[in-house]
C-alpha cells in the first residue's frame, strides 16, 4: 500500500469500506486480497461509523407502541429486525409476545 497523506486517508478507508461491503467477503478476506491490514481497516471502520455504508455499526431500535387491549397474545405474519452489516432476523407464522421480547432482549445485549 502506498503511503498517504493525513488528508487522504479518510477518503481511501471510505472507499476501502464501500468496496468490501459490495464485495460480500469477510473484512479478514477482503483485506487479505487487497493487501490491507485488518487491524487498520477495523479501526477506520469504527472511526468512519455509519459514513461509508449508510448503516450504523450499532443496532438501533425505533420505538413501538402495543396496545394491550387490541392485540391478541400472538399475532400472525412477518416480523424483520434488520441488523448491521445486512444481516437479518425473519420471524415468521406466529410469533408469541414472550419469543419476541427474547429476541428482542439478545439482540440488546
Amino acid at each position: 500500500m502506498q503511503v498517504l497523506s493525513k488528508a487522504a486517508r479518510p477518503k481511501f478507508w471510505r472507499e476501502a469500506l464501500v468496496r468490501q461491503r459490495a464485495s460480500g467477503l469477510s473484512i479478514q478476506r477482503f483485506c487479505a486480497q487487497e493487501g490491507l491490514a485488518a487491524a487498520t481497516f477495523f479501526v477506520w471502520k469504527r472511526r468512519l461509523g455509519s459514513e461509508a455504508g449508510g448503516r450504523a455499526t450499532a443496532v438501533n431500535f425505533a420505538p413501538v407502541r402495543v396496545l394491550a387491549e387490541e392485540s391478541p397474545a400472538a399475532a400472525v405474519g412477518t416480523i424483520e429486525i434488520l441488523l448491521p452489516q445486512d444481516r437479518r432476523v425473519r420471524l415468521t407464522g406466529t410469533v408469541d409476545r414472550q419469543q419476541l421480547a427474547a429476541v428482542l432482549a439478545v439482540l440488546a445485549g
